[in-house]
């Protein structure tokens, strides 16, 4: 008798997508991700019966593709990095490997703002994505002994991490003050997901020589990538970090969910998404007085976090009267944070003036 199926549902799974980015089965030249997710309703009759896992794991990988950097990202994290690779060996694990090698070739710049091009290549947040997918299946190639397993999986990791080391290094020498701090911020989320899928390993594979590699590369004791990750990891902390968080607050208004012109950029440069915000045909002011309380509910969590405040700029800069008009869309008392400093002092700034002070110190 085949054992009774764990995780998510396939069809539970295509309607949470749905639910979170409605907009991805619009997308026109059609995303392959939203091709898999279409086959969920027939995939489900089989995976109940215990069957099709490597079809689940490329289904649950193109749920993560699709929304990982909307508002709400379906939940599947602990699945991808480690329970889809606990029962897999030998042809089953060598094929499962072929198809994330092909999920991680497809085209981010779709389904995330969160993206830098430099020159030919992107760098996303998927990349750590995939890091620690990758990490996933090499801990159990390591288990299982399984030395060709162990090559393939550490090189498609040496080779991204190659990659984005030197990706870094452009941007330090010829990138906008702007491309340099979203690529340091991107790095040092890649390493921080691919460190932590290694932590997760058996002890022994940890603590070896191959675990030990990949724990620290953006720390003091990080030597590898001719120190690159050490000083994106250093950049990050100073300027970027607290600026990039998970913005929960932002969940609340479904209208964010339904374009994907909505999805939030890098922290803190909301200017430009807030005057979208703030213009666009595709809400109502009614859902826009709901983004500004979400808005307010982030700066009142994290007083010294400036996207927030800036996106409120924004609006402010182009919606007629101003935010505190829109305000008056809100239940009573709902806008009174209106008033604090922070925001006072926010929209007082221009924007140059706020890039200006927000970029100085950075060193090259």
């Amino acid at each position: 008798m085949p054992a009774k199926p764990e995780g998510i549902a396939p069809k539970l799974l295509l309607d949470q997508v749905k639910a979170t980015a409605p907009w991805a089965f619009r997308l026109d030249p059609p995303l392959a991700a939203a091709q898999i997710l279409s086959g969920a309703p027939e995939l489900d009759r089989r995976w109940r019966k215990g069957e099709a896992s490597e079809e689940y794991l490329v289904t649950m990988l193109a749920a993560h593709f699709t929304t990982v950097a909307t508002f709400s990202p379906t939940d599947v994290d602990q699945r991808i990095r480690l329970h889809a690779w606990s029962q897999l060996e030998g042809r089953r694990l060598s094929s499962a490997i072929d198809r994330v090698e092909e999920v991680t070739r497809w085209d981010v710049r779709p389904v995330s703002a969160r993206h830098v091009v430099l020159g030919k290549e992107i760098l996303a947040g998927h990349q750590g994505e995939w890091f620690s997918v990758m990490a996933g299946a090499l801990g159990r190639a390591l288990a299982l002994k399984d030395a060709p397993m162990v090559e393939r999986t550490t090189a498609w990791i040496e080779a991204e991490l190659a990659r984005e080391a030197k990706l870094v290094e452009r941007a330090r020498k010829k990138g906008t003050d702007q491309q340099l701090l979203s690529v340091v911020t991107t790095v040092a989320h890649n390493l921080g997901d691919l460190s932590r899928v290694v932590d997760t390993w058996r002890p022994a594979h940890a603590q070896s020589e191959v675990g030990r590699r990949y724990q620290r590369l953006g720390h003091d004791d990080g030597e590898r990538f001719g120190g690159m990750f050490v000083y994106a990891g250093a950049l990050n902390k100073r300027f970027m970090a607290l600026e990039n968080h998970r913005f929960l607050p932002l969940r609340v208004p479904r209208a964010l969910r339904r374009e994907r012109e909505f999805l939030l950029p890098f922290g803190p440069y909301f200017y430009d998404w807030g005057r979208m915000i703030a213009s666009t045909k595709l809400l109502e002011d009614v859902e826009r007085a709901e983004i500004l309380l979400a808005l307010l509910n982030v700066h009142e969590r994290r007083t010294d976090e400036q996207g927030c405040l800036r996106a409120i700029a924004g609006i402010h800069s182009i919606f007629p009267g101003g935010v505190q008009k829109l305000a008056r869309l809100l239940p009573p008392g709902q806008g009174t944070a209106l008033a604090r400093i922070g925001v006072e002092r926010a929209l007082r700034e221009p924007e140059p003036d706020f890039l200006k002070r927000f970029h100085a110190g950075i060193e090259r």
